[in-house]
């Protein structure tokens, strides 16, 4: 929370803005979901969910699942190579760029495209966590990143953080 003083002199607390970006095609992992909204209300005030990956009909039920829990599922062909790396660094970083609040972003991914990404979002002064699979993980997306969960041990993080509450 940023805690900013008014003209009358009154002290708020204003929520940082937290958005999530999810590379499904790398981490197909559903239930993953739940565990995901926690930790990013742990950070502030959830204004987008968003999940890349080629919504082919084996993804379907996945799809389903998804947009039941108000995340927006887009579509990425796969004509291109890296095309839903492309498509979700460059939402990304354009939410990032109209942002004048503080403001977090939780990628969902491990790809090495998202060491240019979290350069580019600590340029515009946003904070970035990534939430990757173990084996998935590039060290330098570990160092650059602001925090960094492996899925497998998100939910004992998101334990932890409810008993220091």
């Amino acid at each position: 929370m940023d805690t900013h003083r008014t003209s009358n002199g009154l002290i708020y607390q204003q929520q940082a803005l937290v958005s999530i970006y999810w590379d499904y095609q790398n981490i197909p992992t559903l239930k993953l979901s739940p565990d995901l909204l926690l930790l990013a209300n742990k950070f502030g005030y959830v204004v987008n969910r968003k999940v890349y990956d080629n919504w082919q009909q084996q993804n379907k039920a996945a799809q389903v699942n998804l947009r039941s829990q108000n995340f927006e599922c887009f579509h990425v062909s796969q004509n291109i190579k890296n095309a839903v790396d492309f498509h979700l660094s460059a939402d990304c970083f354009s939410e990032a760029s109209s942002s004048l609040y503080p403001h977090t972003f939780i990628i969902v991914s491990g790809d090495g495209y998202g060491e240019i990404l979290i350069q580019k979002l600590h340029e515009k002064g946003k904070k970035v966590i990534i939430v990757a699979r173990k084996g998935n993980d590039s060290h330098n997306l570990k160092k650059l990143a602001d925090r960094f969960y492996l899925i497998d041990e998100l939910p004992k993080s998101i334990e932890t953080y409810k008993v220091t509450a």
